[in-house]
């Protein structure tokens, strides 16, 4: 390796920034109390490395993070920190994607793509988030990337790479179909530029690109076919049902032993896939465009100020200045600007984490523009020091200076606000309102001590919501290996199932009173014991836990948030009873114990 050249010390510099990245991304992982979102899923990665069982569900989004983090989970065990890694690793070396790029971009701008990349506050923030979204798009820019790679330097290594990449997007989350979309219109726009800066007839132009597409497909057309096949080979092999329990369809396992079943489990795992995916998400959102919009957008505005403001700049001095403006920063413009008007027609709640899908196709345009002001500064500081007296030169590196301190002092202040200083916040944009107050951590590790040390049934849910339809944190069959979860009250244990049913708790429920009675008054007694609390949104008949306290002596009483606020009627506040006995008892390892049989109502 020549140390010496410009080239390789730019490499270096975007590793180093890679490594950075990620070693900010593995700080505190695992301190942030689970999401709902996270817990729910996380919990089903947990339940398929135990089970074996595995088919999608459009509900959980593509199958990449379920089957990757078992693997994880076997290796690693099952927490906060781990459930994170995945996503934390992608979002810490997708800096690397700039290298990608370093045919089209300055060496400048590829610094500071791996710099946007990097530190931007919403790229950070879900990178240590156990979501699909930032997957999606970080796979999809390095798709790109390749694409591009393998047209410049006409090497189909490349074009197998990008056809990976493309295929693993697919895999994480159903928005991927939008891509191809915006890919197209950006391709379009590109072409009418061209006609426009045509020096030949349309007709002409036509004709001349006619001949290329055709010279290219003679040269390519193999490696075309096969990476058809590399892609449907990885969607098939991610989308494939697996377990004998997944249902009569054909699984993995039982294609692997028996060939014949590969063309059954084909049509599965992409024609059962598809019209899986079209019953759940198909209508698209029922929610006004402006709101949808005003939601999103309000997000970009407090999570990416200095790369919107960038990429404008960026795409504009390179359209505008200079011999010939280059594709790749203009398609990336195309491509987020698209991606920013479209979303809020096709998302089914504006949640903040689908801008993602907007601020990494604009990091590209935006690194222009940062690397732009940033080679004016320097030009002009260094023609003022030749010419040794403050001139226009002088205030114009000053101001470019400012420039970039003021943007690095924005992002860094907002970057450590956001995913540190107030991650759970409701003051924090970034944060939805289904994530669970901090104060629950604490209270989480002692439970988790307590069920450890205990005998018998460790978990007693209690609730019954008039509200809602059916009987809340009632569940009657949560040892089901053909389902992850045991009816709807299940959904309203998060975060609690993930970490106490994940932990290996042996958890029971009801809706009667008369049996929480019974049971903290019998031989085994749980040492927990949880039901919904009071609701500032709600009257009071919906607090649970007001049914139960009188037969509660001996245990210390938690009120914890599980939701950020009351939405409607919807129950934020939880009250966890804990046995003191239990609680002051020395901790002993247990094994992962089944669930008792459901408590009878009286």
């Amino acid at each position: 390796m020549d140390w010496s050249s410009r080239r390789t010390r730019v490499q270096l510099f975007v590793v180093a920034i890679a490594v950075l990245a990620l070693a900010v991304r593995l700080v505190g992982l695992g301190a942030r109390v689970a999401h709902q979102d996270e817990a729910r899923v996380a919990y089903w990665a947990y339940r398929y490395m135990e089970s074996g069982v595995y088919w999608y569900r459009p509900i959980v989004h593509g199958p990449f993070l379920t089957i990757v983090d078992s693997h994880v989970f076997a290796l690693l065990g099952a927490n906060d920190f781990t459930m994170r890694l995945v996503v934390a690793v992608v979002g810490g070396l997708l800096p690397l994607a700039a290298l990608l790029f370093g045919d089209r971009l300055r060496d400048s701008e590829t610094l500071a793509l791996a710099l946007v990349l990097a530190a931007n506050p919403v790229l950070l923030y879900y990178s240590r988030f156990y979501r699909n979204d930032l997957l999606l798009a970080g796979f999809m820019l390095v798709a790109f990337g390749f694409f591009v790679r393998a047209y410049d330097r006409d090497r189909p290594l490349h074009l197998y790479l990008g056809v990976a990449f493309f295929a693993l997007a697919f895999t994480t989350k159903e928005n991927a179909l939008v891509y191809p979309v915006t890919w197209l219109g950006a391709l379009a726009l590109l072409a009418d530029r061209r006609l426009l800066m045509r020096t030949h007839s349309p007709a002409q132009t036509l004709r001349n690109a006619t001949r290329r597409i055709r010279a290219g497909l003679g040269r390519w057309w193999l490696h075309l076919v096969l990476g058809v096949v590399l892609f449907v080979g990885i969607v098939v092999f991610f989308y494939a049902p697996r377990g004998q329990a997944a249902g009569a369809e054909p699984t993995l396992g039982a294609t692997l032993a028996d060939p014949t079943l590969l063309p059954a489990l084909v049509e599965e795992a992409l024609i059962g896939s598809w019209h899986a995916f079209v019953e759940q998400w198909g209508s698209g959102s029922g929610d006004a465009y402006l709101d949808t919009a005003t939601a999103l957008w309000s997000v970009l505005g407090a999570g990416a100020p200095v790369l919107l403001g960038f990429s404008v700049v960026g795409f504009l001095a390179d359209r505008y200045t200079g011999d010939r403006p280059r594709d790749v920063v203009a398609f990336s413009f195309f491509w987020g600007t698209a991606s920013a008007l479209g979303y809020p027609v096709i998302v089914d709640n504006p949640f903040p984490w689908e801008v993602i899908h907007v601020i990494v196709p604009l990091a590209l345009p935006a690194a222009v523009g940062l690397a732009l002001v940033g080679r004016i500064g320097l030009s002009r500081l260094r023609v003022s020091l030749a010419h040794s007296q403050v001139d226009r030169d002088a205030v114009v590196a000053v101001v470019a200076a400012l420039v970039l301190v003021v943007a690095a002092g924005q992002v860094a202040a907002s970057a450590y606000d956001t995913s540190y200083a107030n991650p759970q916040s409701a003051d924090n944009e970034l944060v939805q309102y289904a994530q669970s107050s901090s104060e629950m951590k604490p209270l989480l590790g002692e439970l988790q001590r307590v069920v450890r040390a205990n005998d018998g049934t460790d978990v007693l849910y209690y609730g019954d919501n008039p509200d809602f339809d059916g009987d809340e944190l009632y569940a009657p069959d949560p040892g089901s290996h053909l389902t992850p979860t045991a009816g709807e009250g299940w959904f309203e244990r998060l975060p609690f199932a993930w970490y106490l049913e994940g932990d290996g708790a042996r958890t029971n429920s009801t809706n009667d009173a008369a049996a929480v009675r019974r049971a903290v008054q019998g031989a085994d007694r749980p040492p927990v014991v949880i039901a919904f609390g009071p609701s500032e949104a709600c009257s009071e008949e919906y607090d649970n836990a007001a049914d139960i306290e009188q037969y509660l002596d001996g245990y210390e009483r938690h009120k914890v948030q599980r939701f950020l606020f009351d939405s409607g009627c919807t129950i934020s506040s939880m009250v966890v009873y804990v046995d003191g006995g239990a609680a002051s008892s020395p901790a002993n390892s247990s094994a992962t114990r089944a669930p008792s049989p459901a408590l009878s109502p009286s």
